[in-house]
């Protein structure tokens, strides 16, 4: 049905798909689909891939190199965002062998993607234990997505993201760990520990382990980002502006890279903040929707008494999140700053209203803090 080619397509549309998906996670965006690839399964019609299913359903014993050909083309259709009819796909193959490995990864793949975590789980966790089979007695039609050990460490890295997510950060750990010690040149594995050892407070650990990802990859712009960022939460501030540096020297259109550059040089403060003003400058020019740079900015030039020219940059702040009373405070200052008392009066008013709704809610504020650690954090 396909030749090697085809196959390492939907290999690579795999790999590609596993990488988007933990780069969204680890910057806590929602999952979104990859673009759609050129590609036969892809433009599968409804009853096309009713056909395949049936077949796969039909074949007892089952034909080896069927069941081949479907993984695969349960494979493109993940790479093609179609979650729900590579899940269909799947659970037929695991009727006719359940501890197909393979299966049950690319099940809990689109299961997750989907947002069904407790299904997500449950066939990541019997993927990590599944054996190896050759699916040909004689050899003739081998699994074209890998060796055995690859697959338990692609299974174990899906199952470490998949507790992350769920708040399991102790499990995540273990799950990551033992991915990375089977497999230290997994980028993917190296990179979802360091979140993991993040999100459970060791950014000395999740920096280690970010680290070993930029020298998988070392023109990674996510891996040394959150590298800069661990080290920075870490306390190495040296390290952490030799990393951001490290960063943009490969990658110089990163906006992220001079955010969080900007970001660490105004925090140092003294000669090192005209520095940061100019670097929080160039993350605007090239992403304006920052919120974490607009609202450093603004407070960098209030102090340095430039109100006027923080004005935009807090004005944006405050549409970014409106909610959040930080940059209202912010925005206040310079308004009373510039003899613009009206103004003034009515961003305290403002703040006073979110603190009132969010003491309603039960909900404790935390001007500006919680936001701009979300917004830079693996």
């Amino acid at each position: 049905m396909r030749g090697t080619k085809m196959m390492m397509s939907a290999l690579d549309q795999a790999s590609r798909l596993r990488r988007c998906l933990l780069v969204i996670l680890i910057l806590n965006c929602p999952l979104v689909a990859l673009a759609q690839t050129p590609d036969t399964s892809a433009a599968l019609t409804s009853d096309q891939l009713a056909t395949v299913i049936a077949r796969v359903r039909s074949e007892r014993p089952p034909d080896p190199v069927r069941i081949t050909e479907a993984q695969l083309v349960g494979f493109e259709l993940l790479g093609a965002a179609r979650y729900e009819d590579a899940l269909a796909l799947f659970r037929a193959i695991l009727d006719a062998l359940p501890s197909n490995q393979q299966a049950l990864y690319g099940g809990a793949l689109a299961s997750f993607n989907l947002r069904r975590t407790g299904e997500a789980e449950q066939l990541a966790r019997a993927a990590v234990q599944a054996p190896a089979v050759n699916l040909s007695a004689k050899g003739a039609a081998v699994s074209a997505m890998g060796p055995a050990k690859n697959w338990r460490v692609e299974s174990l890295t899906l199952l470490g993201v998949i507790l992350a997510v769920k708040g399991d950060n102790t499990g995540a750990l273990g799950a990551l760990t033992e991915a990375v010690a089977l497999a230290p040149d997994n980028y993917d594995a190296q990179l979802a520990l360091g979140r993991a050892r993040y999100g459970a407070g060791d950014p000395a650990g999740a920096a280690l382990a970010f680290r070993a990802a930029v020298k998988l990859r070392p023109g990674d712009e996510s891996a040394r980002f959150f590298l800069a960022t661990a080290l920075e939460r870490a306390s190495d501030n040296e390290g952490a502006l030799a990393a951001y540096r490290e960063l943009l020297s490969t990658r110089p259109e990163s906006a992220e890279g001079h955010l969080g550059l900007g970001v660490l040089l105004v925090k140092l403060g003294g000669e090192k903040t005209t520095e940061g003003i100019a670097e929080l400058t160039r993350a605007i020019a090239l992403n304006g929707n920052l919120y974490e740079a607009r609202i450093t900015l603004g407070r960098a030039l209030l102090r340095a008494g430039r109100a006027q020219e923080a004005l935009e940059h807090l004005q944006r702040a405050v549409a970014l999140a409106p909610d959040n009373p930080e940059p209202h405070y912010q925005l206040a200052l310079a308004y009373r700053r510039l003899g613009r008392a009206t103004e003034a009066e009515r961003e305290n008013a403002i703040i006073k209203e979110i603190h009132s709704a969010r003491r309603g809610n039960g909900t404790q504020s935390s001007p500006g803090v919680s936001s701009q650690d979300q917004d830079r954090r693996p």
